[in-house]
C-alpha cells in the first residue's frame, strides 16, 4: 500500500510526520491520513512527499522485484496514476529496478489539455528527458522554446528547464517519455 510504503521510507530517513510537514509544506494531518491510505494525494502532493523521500512519484506507487535480472510488467498490472484537474493519465511503463537510473511513462491526453498549470522544471543540468508522440499532436514548452510534436517526432532535452506538455490536436494524444534519473 501506498501509505505503507511512505511510512517507511520517511522512517529509514529518521523524519517525523512534522519534519516531512516541514520540508514538503503539507499539514502534518494530510500526511497522517496519507500514510494510513485515508486521503488520496494530488500529483503535486505526491511530487513534493518523494522528492523529499529521496524517490521517486512512480518508485512509490510500484514496488521493485529486487534481484530479478529482468522485471517485466504485465499489461493488466495496475500502472496508471490520474489527476481529473488535467485529463490527463500517466502510465508507468517501467518499474523501481536495480539502480533506479531511468523511468519510463505513457501520457494520454484529451484535446486540450496538459501535464500541468504551469511550465515546471525538475532535476539537475545532468538529467535527461526523451520523448516520442505516438498519437496526436503535442505542443511542448521547453525554456523559452515551443515545439509542435505529430506521431513519430522525438525530443531530448535537460528536464531542469521548465517545460509541459499540451495537446493541441482535436484527439487524444499519447507520448512515451523516459527521464534520467525518474521524476515521477
Amino acid at each position: 500500500m501506498l501509505g505503507e510504503t511512505i511510512k517507511e521510507l520517511r522512517r529509514e530517513k529518521q523524519l517525523t510526520l512534522q519534519n516531512l510537514s516541514d520540508l514538503t509544506g503539507l499539514s502534518v494531518a494530510f500526511l497522517s491520513q496519507l500514510e494510513n491510505d485515508q486521503a488520496n494525494p494530488t500529483l503535486a502532493s505526491l511530487r513534493k512527499v518523494a522528492a523529499n523521500l529521496g524517490t521517486s512519484m512512480f518508485a512509490l506507487l510500484a514496488q521493485a522485484e529486487n534481484g530479478a535480472a529482468c522485471i517485466k510488467i504485465d499489461r493488466d498490472q495496475p500502472r496508471a496514476f490520474s489527476d481529473p484537474r488535467f485529463n490527463v493519465v500517466f502510465e508507468l511503463l517501467s518499474t523501481a529496478y536495480h539502480s533506479n537510473k531511468l523511468q519510463a511513462l505513457l501520457t494520454n491526453m484529451e484535446p486540450g489539455t496538459s501535464t500541468c498549470d504551469e511550465r515546471l522544471g525538475h532535476g539537475t543540468w545532468n538529467d535527461e528527458e526523451w520523448a516520442l508522440v505516438l498519437e496526436g499532436e503535442v505542443r511542448l514548452e521547453v525554456g523559452k522554446e515551443e515545439h509542435i510534436l505529430k506521431a513519430g517526432d522525438c525530443v531530448h532535452f535537460h528536464p531542469v528547464l521548465p517545460h509541459r506538455y499540451s495537446n493541441v490536436g482535436s484527439t487524444r494524444a499519447s507520448l512515451v517519455a523516459v527521464m534520467c534519473p525518474p521524476t515521477y
